[in-house]
């Protein structure tokens, strides 16, 4: 009798082990393809927390009485800010306004902006640019500006409904 339960391709509810076996195989299957999709699915939106952070830096110096020329501008970007941020930033040309007594002053300006994690690191890059930025144009401040953001890296495999297929073609 022992023999014939163990050899016997059915258990004692007439279910074989092979399709018990298969039904756990397909649950399983079921659980890691559920765990890949949240796992794939995560990359679209980030989920810890990232800032916005931009120093407006203005293009005048001595009070107003010199120009800082687009020369001078990419070569501090270049010393300064792309060594301490080189997976990316944005750098965009604004003009700056302030009042002091009783005039209002305007000035070129570039903002430089980069989304990242709020550490101890990243502020102590910003800090360091902004400071390095006043000391080298003479600058009585940078301003320095941090807000929450949400952020989302829109590709084509994050988003399908939008229509837009990977190229393979390279």
């Amino acid at each position: 009798m022992l023999i014939n339960q163990i050899c016997s391709p059915r258990n004692s509810t007439g279910a074989t082990h092979l399709a018990v076996r298969q039904k756990n195989m397909r649950q399983f299957s079921l659980t890691i393809l559920i765990l890949l999709l949240v796992i794939f699915d995560s990359g679209c939106a980030t989920q810890s927390a990232w800032y916005r952070y931009e120093l407006c830096f203005g293009l005048s110096a001595d009070s107003g009485r010199t120009s800082i020329s687009d020369q001078q501008w990419q070569q501090f970007r270049d010393e300064e800010i792309v060594n301490r941020f080189p997976d990316g930033f944005t750098v965009y040309p604004a003009n700056g306004y302030w009042r002091s007594v009783a005039e209002t002053y305007s000035e070129p300006s570039r903002v430089f902006m980069v989304v990242a994690p709020e550490t101890e690191e990243t502020e102590k890059k910003l800090t360091a640019i902004a400071q390095a930025y006043a000391r080298r144009f003479r600058q009585k401040s940078v301003l320095q500006m941090k807000s929450r953001v949400k952020v989302y890296f829109h590709t084509p495999s994050c988003n399908p409904e939008l229509g837009i297929k990977p190229d393979h073609s390279n």
